[in-house]
């Protein structure tokens, strides 16, 4: 005879069925609702400081453990968090990601229009901006650590092994641009006091399309380092860190989001073509099956 107790149990065996079968679905869902709510449901209506805006960020580290307990429980939680601390890689890996980064972010600013009339001689201003924005990213500034623990800890795996690398990574790169809408529209827009909506939607466009290039440059780094979340983490503060650094050396870059502005028309064609440049010189793999071969 069938009782309550089977049923219940029956109910929660589906319901973490579902759950299984779709945990990619559940992670962005849940990425894009703590972020975008905490921003426009609880900072803006609640006037808080500029000082817990970084709150937002962790939306996608929250979503991803929150999606590998129910999931997986405790083996999938503990794998990520080993992850975090995943050091071991190549010393070449380093350089690229410290040295490398911000030779790719200078040629980025290169690629706008009149901005190389803009340019100063280098001081040694550029380097100590670069290290402490380093610092701060990497410790207050909490922005590279807690999103890609959730953007490449959690989803890129999910993403490689779902749809291949190539294709993985540009849905992964396009969700993470859009997933920066608020800093285009609403309260915490920062696409200029005179932007108006159009504008704003343009520069988001171009910010998205350059993540994406982003995105698959940091796949090909983490498919050879073992997939390292660490990684990802240094590889995330060394772009935005080399990026503030890089404006004492173009002293006239505005710092909105513009539409035609190194933040996103210079990345977007930047690292698109660089993106473009690994896919074929990978053949497509972006290393995915060293990644494979080494996770076992």
């Amino acid at each position: 005879m069938i009782t309550i107790d089977d049923g219940i149990k029956g109910a929660d065996i589906a319901h973490k069925g579902f759950l299984a079968r779709y945990p990619m679905v559940l992670f962005f869902v849940l990425a894009f609702a703590l972020t975008w709510g905490y921003f426009w449901l609880i900072w803006a209506p609640l006037k808080l400081p500029a000082s817990l805006i970084p709150l937002g960020g962790f939306g996608p580290s929250v979503a991803a453990f929150l999606v590998l307990a129910v999931t997986t429980g405790k083996p999938g939680v503990f794998r990520l968090l080993r992850s975090m601390v995943q050091w071991r890689a190549g010393v070449q890996w380093y350089l690229f990601i410290l040295l490398g980064i911000p030779i790719l972010n200078f040629l980025a600013f290169l690629v706008v229009p009149g901005t190389f009339a803009d340019l100063v001689a280098p001081s040694s201003r550029f380097v100590r901006v670069y290290l402490s924005e380093m610092v701060f990213s990497l410790t207050i500034g909490v922005a590279p650590l807690w999103e890609e623990v959730g953007w490449r800890g959690f989803a890129l795996p999910g993403m490689q092994r779902l749809h291949g690398p190539v294709v993985g990574t540009i849905i992964l790169g396009l969700l993470w641009g859009v997933w920066h809408l608020p800093f285009f529209f609403g309260p915490l827009a920062q696409a200029g006091p005179d932007a108006t909506f159009i504008r704003a939607g343009i520069a988001l466009v171009e910010f998205s399309i350059g993540l994406t290039g982003v995105s698959v440059v940091m796949t090909w780094v983490l498919n050879n380092c073992r997939g390292s979340t660490l990684l990802a983490i240094l590889f995330h503060a060394a772009f935005d860190s080399s990026g503030l650094a890089l404006m004492t050396l173009f002293p006239s870059t505005s710092p909105y989001y513009l539409p035609v502005h190194y933040q996103t028309l210079g990345i977007a064609i930047f690292f698109s073509i660089v993106a473009l440049v690994l896919i074929l010189v990978t053949r497509g793999t972006l290393s995915y099956q060293r990644y494979k071969r080494e996770m076992g």
